[in-house]
This record gives C-alpha cells, sequence and structure tokens, in this order.
C-alpha cells in the first residue's frame, strides 16, 4: 500500500507540474485538504490498481503483481533457535489487496493504514537451521508458502527537507505490522533431499507454525518495510512537496 499511496501522489505531482499535458484516465488529484484527503487517497489507489500490478515503467515502478523480496534474514535465540535466510522470494497475490483505512495527517506528515491480502502465494530460496521441539533441522533448498487473510498495519512518518530552496518530501520510517490467520510452507532439500524425513518434518513445522511464524516475523516486517521504505524514498527524491500535494 505504501507503493500505491506513494505512486499516486507523484502521479498527481506530474501532473500537476505540467509534465504530463493530459490526465491519464486513472488519476484522481488529491489536493493539499484534511477534510478530503484520506477519502481522495484511497479512491486514488483503487483507480491506480492496475498500473500498479503490472507497473509503471515512467515512474520507474516495477510491477506489484508479483513482488520480489531479495533476501530475508533471521538469527535469534528466542522462542525457537533460528538461523534462516530467504532470497529471490517472489511474492504472488499482493495486487488483489483491500484497503480498509487511510488516515493522513498533514500537520504531522505521517499515515496510517490497514490493508489485508486476502491470499499470498511465495516461492523462492531457503537456508535454514533451526530446531523444532528437540529435533534439529538443517537443509536449504526451494520453499513454497500459501498465506491466508495477511493483514498489514503501516505507519509512515515524513519530513520536509530543503534542497536547492524548494521543499521536498522524505519518508524518514516505515512500521508494518503483520497478522496471518494461517499459512502453510513447504520446505525441499531437508536431510540432504531424503523425502521421509522431509515430509515429517514439514508436517512437524506446519503444526508448530504459531511459533515458527513468531520467529520469523520481526524480521519479514523488518525487510519489507526497508524495501518499500527506500523505493518510496527514491521516487519522491525529486518531486518538489507542493507538485507532489498541490494547495488548495
Amino acid at each position: 500500500m505504501v507503493y500505491a499511496i506513494t505512486v499516486t501522489l507523484i502521479l498527481c505531482g506530474l501532473i500537476h507540474g505540467g509534465i504530463f499535458t493530459q490526465i491519464p484516465d486513472y488519476i484522481k488529484i488529491c489536493k493539499r485538504d484534511q477534510n478530503t484527503i484520506n477519502e481522495c487517497v484511497k479512491n486514488s489507489i483503487e483507480n491506480i490498481r492496475p498500473n500498479l500490478i503490472s507497473g509503471i515503467p515512467e515512474l520507474n515502478v516495477p510491477s506489484l503483481e508479483p513482488f520480489y523480496i531479495p533476501e530475508i534474514i533471521a538469527v535469534s535465540g528466542e522462542l525457537v533457535p533460528l538461523k534462516a535466510s530467504g532470497k529471490d522470494v517472489k511474492v504472488s497475490g499482493a495486487g488483489n489487496f483491500t484497503i480498509k483505512s487511510i488516515v493522513v495527517d498533514l500537520e504531522t506528515l505521517t499515515l496510517r493504514g490497514k490493508v489485508r491480502f486476502p491470499r499470498l502465494h511465495l516461492d523462492g530460496r531457503y537456508n535454514l537451521d533451526t530446531q523444532i521441539l528437540i529435533v534439529p533441522l538443517r537443509g536449504e533448498g526451494n520453499l513454497v508458502a500459501n498465506a491466508v487473510k495477511c493483514d498489514a498495519d503501516i505507519l509512515l512518518k515524513s519530513e520536509i527537507i530543503m534542497q536547492d530552496g524548494k521543499e521536498y518530501l522524505h519518508f524518514t520510517s516505515l512500521d508494518v505490522d503483520i497478522s496471518i490467520k494461517d499459512y502453510r510452507i513447504r520446505l525441499d532439500g531437508l536431510f540432504n533431499g531424503n523425502k521421509a524425513l522431509g515430509d515429517a518434518t514439514n508436517e512437524a513445522i506446519n503444526q508448530n507454525r504459531g511459533e515458527f511464524l513468531k520467529t520469523t516475523q520481526p524480521y519479514l516486517e523488518k525487510t519489507v518495510a526497508k524495501i518499500l521504505l527506500d523505493s518510496a524514498n527514491k521516487i519522491v527524491a525529486n518531486i518538489p512537496f507542493d507538485e507532489l500535494l498541490p494547495k488548495v
């Protein structure tokens, strides 16, 4: 959703600044008006959804469907001893998000949002060294996971910075709180590819998936937040604030 909001504001700014001579059909311009900003941004995101799914080359915005996570690293001694990493993780289903709420505070330049992804499919590579109950678990190979009813609470903070006498928006922090109703995961390559042991271990992981999620979730949240924050700042870096959100 951070991608969606950022791209929406930028497209409005490019139109306002005259870079686009004709307003694309999917753009709804939002003014800097506290009374209308929340509903306007929400409607704008819904309008721009197909373009977010396919990507917007003119803004160097990659497609949301699928969404790529280059690497996730988790190291923990709490709950479950864990050393794990995921690489080249492809997330499918992100384009089917539902916006539950958006609150934009123009005075403090903060945004709070709640969004739901009904179903997500992940596949990529993993490397794992952990323990399920008393069984040491090590392996590397392909991972596949399916999750349902994934909710994300987002808090995005920003500030105004001055460059060459103009004001620019800079996102200072992004917090993402992810809640997953349920999921199933499959790890191939456990115990050097031993199918019987691999099948039994995957079943054990899924039977204890609540504890496994508690251990890995903070690292997933931090990784996703960093990717989105870095991308959002790259997009807004050269667009003056008055063009991102024109005054009423």
